[in-house]
């Protein structure tokens, strides 16, 4: 039996919770009156495996700049794992310039290459986007005086031979947990694949990322969910799913809660768009006054979508709780 803390190794150590996740830091939501935690979180195991540092040379390529500052995160054949790192052997989904500023300044969860010069940063582009290997002199600025021995060789999911998940199913779940007894007051699959769902293998649960919501009306909204790009209402006290809807992208963000014309308003927008150049989604909530949970639903599928942007109207009681 492994101890908690067991480093990688050069065979490579499955970790599980996964290196996403676990609870998602996404964001949770709390019920102040019930004293219930609503948390999301990835059921997956994940493999690290540990590979000598190779050390910049005076005129390296760019692949070789690559494997060392970038192979990390988007894998050694730039393959990602997508999507909590985007795969880079596609054709370019940014613009010369918006490739430029990533480089530079970095975006999201990606640092910028602060510690080379502009001559290899612009190699990098070249062969990012072009595949052009050539030789570069570099000014490197190593962050550290003595490079590390090893190196992760990248972030690699724990799989089966068909591609799919190796740990037990549910890959993905919803659950509200009693803070007063530590104990589980119900807990659900969140995520579907449709490749499964085609396979008539359901409720398998997806990998997550982004919060939830829950309700005084008694309902609990989150998106969240990677490959099948749902939004979901849920009632709080049990976890039965009361309504869903196909969204153009997954809702990775999580939602912000506000009032207006004395109705409470939820909107959330489509998180990473400047990284993957998608367009931006949006989607507002309306929540009206209703008498008990889940009264007021069904209104939820009149979801009018209009220049990127769907309202709609639930009932949701007359005070949301974050």
């Amino acid at each position: 039996m492994a101890t908690l803390f067991i480093p990688p190794s050069l065979k490579g150590t499955v970790y599980f919770p996964g290196l996403a996740g676990g609870a998602e830091w996404g964001g949770s939501a709390y019920d102040p009156k019930t004293h219930i935690y609503y948390v999301n979180a990835n059921e997956l195991g994940w493999v690290v495996r540990l590979v000598p540092s190779q050390t910049l040379q005076r005129k390296p390529r760019p692949s070789r700049i690559y494997r060392t500052m970038c192979g990390g995160c988007h894998g050694p054949d730039r393959k990602g794992p997508p999507p909590e790192y985007p795969a880079l052997d596609q054709p370019a989904k940014l613009t010369v310039a918006q490739i430029l500023t990533m480089l530079h300044q970095g975006g999201g969860r990606m640092p910028s290459l602060a510690s080379i010069d502009e001559p290899a940063i612009a190699a990098m582009q070249n062969w990012l986007l072009n595949n052009e290997d050539q030789e570069v002199t570099v000014q490197f600025r190593p962050r550290t005086p003595n490079p590390l021995k090893y190196a992760a060789q990248g972030y690699e999911k724990f799989l089966d031979p068909d591609g799919q998940h190796a740990t037990t199913r549910p890959w993905g779940t919803l659950s509200a947990v009693d803070l007063d007894t530590g104990k589980y007051v119900w807990k659900v699959p969140l995520g579907e694949y449709p490749e499964l769902i085609a396979k008539g293998i359901k409720e398998t649960g997806t990998e997550n990322h982004g919060g939830g919501v829950v309700t005084a009306g008694g309902l609990l909204f989150i998106g969240a969910t990677y490959y099948d790009n749902r939004f979901r209402a849920f009632d709080k006290q049990t976890g039965k799913l009361l309504w869903e809807t196909v969204l153009p992208f997954a809702a990775n963000a999580t939602l912000a809660i506000y009032e207006l014309d004395g109705r409470n308003m939820s909107r959330w927008r489509q998180a990473a768009e400047e990284i993957v150049r998608r367009p931006i989604y949006r989607l507002r909530i309306a929540a009206t006054q209703a008498n008990g949970a889940g009264s007021g639903w069904q209104r939820l599928a009149e979801a009018a979508e209009e220049s990127g942007e769907a309202a709609t109207e639930a009932g949701c009681g007359d005070g949301v709780h974050r």
